[in-house]
């Protein structure tokens, strides 16, 4: 296939004028004329789908079955399915989580013929319907397969992917002839050694991987009401439009808020958005529709804005690859643009949070396969964590990985152990959680350093910078202030973490039983909804009561801010006497709480409940279900329990067990309904 035709469509996708950059046309041709297997390393903002989507046109012309594109991210499916269409008229299919009502078309597509590419998520090749309807149709036809985001593959990736290793299968049992075109953005030397150790015969074409137009300031501020006021001076002397990428949700619904109250158009952005809402979002920001997008990395690999302005970082990522992924959102199409990041210390807690919640410890694989093995039937899920004192994300990761291995396999009604032995591999795991804490040093250096920011970047990308990029801030000078002007903003920031840090405890609504099923909890012995001041995490109220926690008292400033609460909440009927949670209460401080709450609000405290038996620390728990059977029957009423409404205190809520058994025992003895109030959500 001559280079005539691609420059073609190429021009047919971008415009007119549209010229080939570096190496794309190289990659173009190996694929389509020598059915080459290639990883490709480019810089984000490079065109690596125009080179997958060219060549997919190509390869069809020349009767070449579908291209198959191996995906991570759902927002990055939805891109790439209009941009095949839009640019070169290609017949894009997705099947993932969110479109089920259109996979029997897609399907239908694939096996007549008719699918010019279809993208999955590698999550999806360990369904056994998929492969049995879809891959098995495909296995002999494809025309070209793609793994974006091929970082994901390696153990040294900075988002390695267990999934990911059901494509390096895939990839050793292909056809010689079928092409293949791995792509990133984000690897370095030992990624890109890794990955093609792991699967021979691709070929890699590097290019450079930092961008000239992105100019790059870090501002040390560790306080993150400081950050919000920075952030309320600072928005709107940037240009265009923007992402400010926050590490959680919770941060993410209160920096768009904050934001909000200062007229800035901008809205939140998380996984847990339903697909309809976060591709409007995209469309907006992609129509400059809003000044910006305040999200998790949910809104990061692939999503292409060229003229995206600036990214800033609320909080610091966990490592150097992740920053510049985020940052290549933004200045594609532009001259110049901001990439600023907001860090201190307080990102450590996170990111080491992280780090060590990444690989289950061995103790948890091996209870896992031991219920699963024991079994005289298939355990779902639910059914695994009642036996384990493992947690949700701790399980999904263990039976990904074991699945992944083969040694469970996942049937019609759960998980069943197979033949295979299967061993906690300490060596590999040892050596990348020690990378990962490698990474979080460098980043933490690059927050701080006084050296060219832009060069720190590219030696981490093991790139070929040989000078200062002569453009960032510490280059150059810097292009934002970095310290908050109008400090009484920052006041006005800690009382906004105050006032949206409030959320209510909501009544559960089944009851588990250990010897299996569950039942629904009825109304006249549950509790109602109830209050809590804040989370233990945030730098209002949170930040109050994990200081105070160890002193045996919590302040008056304390019980002003719950009583405060608690007439903005006015339950109805209103409580008429005052008791408290005995559990962990070793010191009584939860009692004296709970009486200087009693004596504000002028109503009588009364001990109505006493412990009966031993309970684990909470911190010790890892899941609802053990939380539920530590508290279970572990209070009886006293002769105190009255018959009107009560306000029961605790200091900290979690899982709400604790204030749903309480409210079975003081029901069962006469009392009315029960408003459950704690100070902080741990």
């Amino acid at each position: 296939m001559p280079k005539a035709r691609a420059q073609e469509l190429l021009e047919r996708s971008i415009g007119p004028d549209a010229e080939f950059r570096s190496q794309q046309w190289e990659a173009i041709d190996r694929l389509v004329n020598d059915n080459d297997r290639l990883l490709l390393v480019q810089r984000t903002g490079w065109g690596k789908s125009t080179v997958y989507f060219t060549a997919t046109k190509l390869r069809r012309e020349q009767g070449a079955g579908p291209t198959l594109i191996v995906s991570p991210l759902l927002s990055l499916m939805h891109n790439q399915v209009q941009d095949a269409e839009n640019q070169l008229g290609l017949s894009a299919w997705t099947i993932n989580s969110n479109n089920t009502d259109d996979w029997d078309e897609a399907k239908t597509a694939v096996v007549e013929g008719e699918c010019d590419v279809l993208l999955i998520s590698p999550e999806r090749l360990a369904n056994s319907q998929f492969q049995q309807e879809i891959l098995l149709e495909m296995d002999e036809e494809f025309g070209l397969l793609v793994v974006d985001e091929a970082h994901c593959i390696s153990d040294w990736g900075h988002d390695f992917r267990p999934d990911y290793r059901r494509i390096r299968r895939i990839l050793n049992e292909l056809p010689a002839h079928i092409p293949v075109a791995a792509t990133t953005a984000t690897a370095n030397d030992r990624v890109v050694d890794d990955i093609t150790t792991q699967v021979p015969d691709l070929d890699a074409i590097r290019g450079e991987l930092v961008r000239d137009s992105l100019r790059i300031q870090t501002i040390e501020m560790d306080s993150k009401a400081e950050r919000l006021a920075w952030l309320a001076e600072n928005l709107g002397s940037f240009d265009g439009s923007g992402i400010i990428y926050c590490l959680t949700t919770d941060e993410v619904e209160l920096v768009a808020e904050w934001l909000q109250q200062f007229g800035h158009d901008v809205e939140p952005y998380y996984g847990r958005l339903d697909g309809d809402r976060r591709r409007e979002l995209e469309s907006q920001l992609m129509a400059n529709d809003v000044d910006a997008l305040v999200a998790t990395n949910a809104l990061g690999m692939g999503f292409n804005k060229p003229d995206l302005g600036w990214v800033i970082h609320f909080q610091r990522p966990p490592n150097l690859i992740r920053y510049y992924q985020e940052i290549g959102r933004a200045g594609r199409a532009l001259d110049e643009a901001e990439a600023i990041m907001l860090s201190g210390e307080s990102d450590d807690e996170v990111a080491e949070y992280f780090i060590e919640q990444a690989f289950p410890e061995p103790e948890a694989f091996q209870a896992l396969l031991k219920t699963i093995e024991t079994s005289d039937t298939q355990l779902h899920k639910y059914e695994l964590l009642k036996h384990v004192n493992v947690g949700w994300g701790a399980v999904d990761t263990c039976l990904n990985i074991l699945r992944v291995e083969n040694a469970i396999f996942k049937g019609e009604n759960g998980y069943e152990r197979t033949a295979k032995d299967w061993s906690y591999d300490h060596e590999r795991i040892e050596s990348v959680t020690q990378h990962r804490w490698d990474e979080l040093d460098r980043i933490q250096r690059f927050a701080t350093t006084d050296t060219c920011l832009t060069r720190f970047i590219d030696d981490e990308l093991d790139g070929s910078l040989e000078e200062d990029c002569g453009h960032c801030a510490n280059c150059v000078g810097e292009f934002v202030p970095s310290a908050v002007e109008k400090r009484e903003l920052i006041d006005v920031a800690v009382d906004h973490y105050k006032g949206t840090s409030t959320n209510e405890i909501s009544s559960r609504y089944y009851l588990p039983k250990q010897d299996g099923g569950r039942s629904v909890i009825d109304d006249d012995r549950n509790m109602e909804d109830g209050r809590v001041l804040a989370t233990l995490d945030d730098p209002g109220w949170g930040a109050r009561v994990s200081e105070q926690r160890d002193t045996g008292q919590y302040s008056a400033e304390l019980v002003s801010a719950a009583v405060e609460l608690f007439d903005e909440w006015g339950p109805s009927p209103a409580p008429a006497w005052v008791t408290s949670i005995p559990l962990w209460d070793e010191t009584g401080q939860v009692t004296a709480l709970a009486e200087q709450i009693a004596a504000t609000l002028e109503l009588p405290y009364i001990e109505a409940l006493e412990q009966t038996d031993a309970v684990q620390p909470r911190e010790e728990l890892a899941n609802s279900y053990q939380k539920r059977w530590n508290v279970e029957d572990t209070m009886t009423a006293t002769d105190g329990v009255r018959a009107g409404p009560v306000l029961i205190v605790n200091d900290l809520v979690d899982s709400r067990w604790a204030f749903t058994e309480a409210a079975f025992v003081l029901r069962d003895a006469g009392s009315g309904p029960v408003y459950p109030f704690a100070l902080a959500e741990a």
